[in-house]
């Protein structure tokens, strides 16, 4: 890999042998947006979205890779010490016992990164093809060092610092078409940065199915496990 992270690759929660394995990786402290090498990729900022108090429907197009998507239940705040990237422009909470979906068509996925800010244990990202669950992942679960503590950035930078804000890469192998993110208790779930695109397989990845393809032309039919670096 590229670039520095935490990873972690298991068949998360709600997920069977014959559904995707979500991969996921987190960038270094202080990052607010991906490094990952996508094939395409497009961002959701909400900088352009009008701020309120009130939850609304928002439609994004994600033009430049041919996708729609639909958030539902979308409160958008301006930049303050819990959300907004990069400390100015505006961000989006999802409220407690509330959820953030996002409904996908177009282009198929199989990334999806968002930039999650205020961390707290209630706070969890599923992911879904069609009403099937594929997996669901608490963000709590990753052992963040004291170095992603505190808002990292602009006027707000230190403040906060009792809670972790990180920004985490979601590679779902079979594909999505919908993003469930939410607050399964009091608190918020605050984020912003939300990019959705296709992957580029890693060269080990490549040599793997290389092999494997070999390996049934000369008839063997024993299955050999894919790895993913």
């Amino acid at each position: 890999m590229t670039f520095k992270s935490l990873a972690l690759a298991a068949a998360l929660f709600g997920a069977t042998a014959a559904q995707a394995v979500t991969i996921v990786t987190v960038e270094a402290p202080g990052l607010v947006s991906t490094t990952r090498d996508l094939a395409v990729s497009a961002v959701e900022d909400f900088d352009a979205q009008p701020t309120g108090g009130s939850v609304v429907p928002v439609n994004t197009s994600f033009a430049a890779i041919g996708v729609t998507g639909i958030f539902t239940s979308t409160q958008i705040l301006a930049a303050d010490q819990y959300t907004g990237a990069d400390g100015v422009g505006n961000g989006v909470a999802v409220r407690e016992t509330g959820d953030l979906e996002i409904s996908f068509t177009g282009t198929p996925l199989d990334y999806f990164g968002v930039w999650a800010s205020a961390l707290d244990a209630n706070n969890t990202v599923s992911f879904y093809n069609g009403t099937t669950l594929l997996s669901s992942t608490n963000l709590t679960a990753f052992p963040l060092s004291g170095a992603y503590s505190g808002n990292p950035s602009g006027p707000f930078a230190g403040a906060n610092g009792g809670e972790k804000y990180a920004f985490f890469n979601f590679h779902v192998t079979e594909g999505f078409n919908r993003v469930v993110l939410s607050q399964n208790g009091g608190g918020g779930f605050e984020l912003d940065n939300i990019t959705i695109g296709a992957t580029v397989p890693e060269p080990a990845a490549w040599a793997m199915m290389i092999t494997g393809f070999g390996l049934v032309g000369l008839g063997m039919r024993r299955r050999m496990p894919v790895v993913t670096a």
